[in-house]
């Protein structure tokens, strides 16, 4: 891409910009991956710090950590699931063996879902 600009007296100047294209077809992906990755170390005079930790590594904690936001909803919902069994066996102690089959059926779906966000933070983490 060439790009120029008239000046007051109508004379043509130096090119502003120049874009290079470099051949990428013809090129196997380690030698373009490490050409990204050479340009990207920094010297040995740099002040900044190299990491260790690699895109696709982090990004797995990442999701890891966004898949286990789940297991707060789990956690509320049996605090006001069991809190509720008290309070309504409190209220009416004679349906008391009823309310307990429900909350343990409830208890059990609800901790399904956790048991499903870890599979899926197991499965980010070491699939």
């Amino acid at each position: 891409m060439l790009a120029s600009s008239q000046g007051a007296a109508g004379q043509m100047e130096k090119p502003v910009m120049v874009a290079t294209q470099v051949p990428i077809l013809g090129a196997s992906p380690s030698a373009i991956a490490s050409g990204i990755r050479a340009s990207a170390k920094a010297s040995p005079m740099s002040l900044a710090p190299q990491r260790s930790m690699s895109v696709l590594a982090a990004s797995k904690m990442v999701g890891a950590g966004c898949a286990t936001i789940a297991l707060a909803g789990v956690g509320a919902g049996l605090g006001v699931m069991f809190g509720s069994l008290i309070n309504g066996a409190a209220r009416n102690p004679n349906i008391a063996k009823q309310l307990v089959g429900y909350a343990l059926l409830g208890f059990a779906l609800t901790e399904s879902i956790a048991l499903f966000s870890l599979l899926v933070v197991f499965l980010i983490l070491f699939a």
